[in-house]
């Protein structure tokens, strides 16, 4: 796997920083990542994300995901080494490495900044980071303690369908590389880019909606829904925090 310029920092997170040559660089800036399931402008007053068909209705409650590693990549950096390697060679790549972190996925429109980082000011091609069920290593299984609902699980959503309650959990591990279009320059403090979820999208066979308890492990619509999760993400910069790409390209998705 390519590891580039990678980053995350929560509230809580307990970061370990391991530079190659642009760290002594001055010219940093404070980039703040944010998420986003609802654009301000398509649901001004929802506290829930609700999904439905002409029989069934799904109303989304609470979505967790677990993110293990950001990585922002810049228009001219080379691949540098495997990320599990602890000693990377490539001079252009910048690590910042966080254990779990919990990101609770908004539900009321536009976009909440869940992470801050300082990175090279420059031009961004690509958002890059892991969504990971917790291992077996010690920083792990504190996070596990500290979020029991999450042992052996990634992802956690809650709420109703058809009016009876559900709990949807999966153990989905994967990278997610969402390009920029355009590309993200960063050349001031605290400029944003948002990770919008498609989360309206998850629990749907084509135009069916369906129930979230076949979706769970073992269950007949497991690899349905793992794989509109898989494609339910996208990033943007988003200055003003409305779960809108700036440059208005993200417009068909929403709901």
């Amino acid at each position: 796997m390519r590891t580039n310029r990678l980053f995350g920092v929560g509230v809580s997170a307990l970061v370990a920083l391991a530079a190659c040559s642009d760290s002594t660089s001055a010219d940093r800036k404070v980039v703040n990542v944010s998420f986003a399931t609802q654009a301000s402008a398509a649901a001004a007053a929802a506290l829930d994300v609700t999904v439905g068909d002409a029989t069934n209705t799904i109303v989304i409650t609470k979505a967790q995901i677990v993110v293990r590693k950001l990585e922002l990549k810049q228009s001219d950096a080379t691949t540098c080494a495997d990320e599990e390697d602890d000693n990377p060679s490539s001079d252009d790549c910048e690590e910042v490495k966080v254990g779990p972190m919990l990101v609770d996925l908004p539900l009321t429109a536009g976009a909440t900044s869940e992470l801050t980082a300082s990175v090279p000011a420059g031009t961004y091609r690509e958002l890059e980071f892991q969504i990971h069920k917790p291992t077996s290593s010690a920083a792990d299984q504190a996070f596990v303690t500290a979020n029991p609902n999450f042992a052996n699980t990634s992802i956690r959503v809650e709420g109703t369908y058809n009016g009876t309650p559900f709990v949807y959990t999966t153990a989905l591990t994967d990278v997610f590389e969402l390009e920029f279009d355009p590309p993200v320059v960063l050349d001031a403090d605290n400029k944003n880019v948002t990770i919008k979820v498609d989360l309206a999208s998850w629990f749907k066979n084509g135009a069916t909606v369906i129930d979230p308890s076949t979706a769970n492990a073992g269950q007949p619509n497991e690899t349905v829904v793992n794989n509109n999760i898989r494609r339910s993400f996208k990033s943007f910069e988003d200055e003003d925090h409305d779960g809108h790409d700036d440059d208005g390209v993200d417009d068909d998705d929403d709901h």
